[in-house]
């Protein structure tokens, strides 16, 4: 990884791309200039023919020939300038990152999922999530391969490695990275693209008979040949427009249908070019870890590359919307039969890489899933690759903190599970830092199980995913209490215990829906069963009773607490992890402070 900080990498790269912006912006001028100076010539010398002799329709055409040329380099230059303003986007978009301000990402809100055994109570996905912080994806499928990763945790030590091993990589190649989102960004996808694409995969082909392959040689050759009559004399203009019946008519019939694949494929030329490139990057990078090469050879059709086959689709489509001028697909039709001659094309392209394009397209959302986890790892140089210990059931961290608080504020601690049934018992007083602790737990754990690094200072975890039971809310659209909603989740987990499944659990302040007398032995109730289900991790509470099994559990609960100090007027928090039962509540404290009277 380079040795400068991302901060400073980041803003080089910056003043590089401003640079180069000022020098596009100045050529662009002057190919403008030089598109309306040609024209005027072109204008001039058509003048000039007209009035003063043939020898100037030599000079027309130069021109006009010098204006065509200006206009394609210009539209070049333009295609550069998008890109670049797209780096420069991309690159300002890190340099925020840096600093903890994501909400120029997509939050993925449309993922989040209320049933789901951690997504929510984490904050997975939404504002300020950990989604938003990681995600840079700029295809459909890019954002919904990053979601699933985030909420389906892989379990096998060497999938995550490996996921590790490309997330190292990546971080090393921040260009690389940043050009491969500019790409993204300037072919700007929308959510049916790559949908219409899809579909028109899976349509049966039209023009499969040879018939129409026949057709295709036939009419060329008496279209022309009536053609060459008609300047001869040979035929009269009605004998002409009578067999323009034969071949409009042939394209005529198959309208209907040929429009419709059009529609699915219609102004996706620009997309697909892009597409391309993009795979070509991929292609090209010559990556180390068998993650990304695994993502290269499903960029294979047989010994051609995917970026080459979607180029040809793209000059494939380009020539279908040929048909869009009137005019032009009026001739075409008539002498080649353009519109089936490019149908005939499509699903030749399409009979040979339907099975392909899907792979092709999974490879490109893996990349841009990986790729955001190595642009937050780039981001965060001192976070960790934690240690997946598949023989040991545990969580060993020292110095842990929750990602997303910035690293100015943050307070560090440990984490310890050493054993299936150990559970930790955190009391604490209110906004001491119980559920941050536990949401610090978590995110990390998810973070773990996806491949990427954690805020810690070392970081060991048996890759088994973690659920929580931490804002359960009531539901007025079911009629369902918050009580019964919080037993519906904690039945679930028992549920998922039974059926053999191994989880961390992140319990806090369990059973608040009912009074304290049953609070308390539900709650003694719900650990001493968790312990005997060979399950393990933590419960925050505010029951200092609850810490008095570690009496009858000696083994297998360990008290911890937050503690709160009142100091004259004020209360002082310092968020750190001590052993034992916490000492001091502040709800009385905190009451007065609000002006109510006890």
């Amino acid at each position: 990884m380079n040795s400068a900080s991302p901060e400073k990498v980041y803003t080089g790269m910056l003043e590089s791309n401003q640079k180069l912006q000022n020098r596009l912006i100045i050529n662009a001028r002057y190919f403008s200039f030089g598109r309306f100076s040609a024209f005027l010539l072109v204008i001039t010398s058509i003048v000039a023919a007209l009035t003063l002799g043939i020898v100037w329709w030599w000079s027309s055409a130069v021109m006009l020939l010098v204006f065509i040329v200006l206009i394609i380099l210009h539209e070049k230059l333009i295609n550069h300038q998008k890109f670049n303003d797209s780096c420069i986007s991309a690159i300002e978009d890190e340099l925020a990152a840096i600093k903890g301000q994501y909400f120029t990402f997509e939050s993925g809100s449309e993922f989040v999922d209320p049933g789901h055994i951690y997504a929510t109570d984490l904050d997975i996905f939404g504002s300020s999530s950990l989604y938003q912080a990681i995600n840079r994806a700029t295809t459909q499928a890019g954002k919904s391969t990053l979601a699933g990763w985030l909420k389906e945790p892989l379990i096998e030590s060497e999938k995550i490695k490996r996921r590790q091993e490309a997330v190292r990589e990546l971080a090393a190649l921040p260009d690389w990275r940043i050009q491969l989102r500019a790409y993204g960004i300037v072919a700007g996808e929308s959510k049916n693209d790559l949908e219409t694409l899809s579909e028109w995969l899976s349509s049966a082909p039209l023009f499969k008979p040879a018939v129409f392959r026949l057709a295709l040689v036939l009419i060329p050759l008496a279209s022309l040949t009536i053609t060459g009559l008609l300047i001869a004399g040979l035929v009269s203009i009605q004998m002409f427009l009578l067999y323009l019946i034969l071949p409009l008519g042939i394209v005529g019939i198959y309208t209907k249908a040929i429009n419709h694949r059009h529609v699915m494929l219609s102004r996706k030329v620009e997309l697909l070019q892009k597409y391309s490139v993009r795979f070509q990057m991929i292609e090209e990078q010559g990556f180390r870890s068998d993650f990304m090469n695994d993502i290269v050879e499903k960029l294979k059709s047989g010994d051609i590359p995917a970026s080459i086959c979607i180029k040809k689709l793209s000059r494939i489509t380009a020539s279908l919307d040929t048909r869009l001028n009137l005019l032009v697909g009026f001739v075409l039709n008539i002498y080649l039969l353009w519109d089936i001659r490019q149908m005939i094309r499509l699903e030749k392209w399409q009979t040979t890489y339907k099975l392909s394009l899907p792979k092709w397209f999974d490879a490109l959302s893996d990349t841009e899933a990986i790729l955001g986890i190595s642009a937050f790892a780039f981001a965060n140089p001192v976070f960790v690759f934690p240690e997946i210990n598949s023989e040991k059931y545990a969580i060993q961290a020292v110095d842990a903190c929750h990602p997303l608080i910035p690293a100015t504020q943050r307070v560090y601690n440990d984490i310890t599970v050493t054993h299936r049934g150990h559970f930790n018992v955190v009391t604490g007083a209110n906004m001491a830092g119980k559920s941050t602790y536990l949401r610090t737990i978590g995110v990390n754990m998810v973070l773990a199980l996806a491949g990427a690094p954690v805020c810690a200072g070392s970081f060991t975890c048996y890759p088994a995913p973690v659920f929580t039971s931490l804002r359960t809310t009531d539901s007025l659209s079911s009629n369902q209490s918050y009580f019964y909603a919080e037993l519906l989740r904690l039945k679930e987990l028992i549920d998922r215990l039974g059926r053999g499944e191994e989880l961390f659990i992140l319990l806090d302040e369990i059973l608040k829906g009912t009074n304290s007398v049953d609070k308390q032995a539900g709650s003694k109730a719900l650990l001493t069963q968790l312990i005997g289900l060979s399950a393990a991790g933590f419960i925050a509470t505010h029951d200092l009773e609850l810490g008095n099994l570690e009496k009858s559990f000696p083994d297998d609960v360990t008290n911890y607490s937050f503690e709160a100090e009142i100091v004259g007027d004020e209360l002082l928090f310092d968020y750190k992890l001590k052993p034992g039962i916490a000492r001091n509540m502040n709800a009385t404290f905190l009451m007065k402070k609000m002006g109510i009277t006890l």
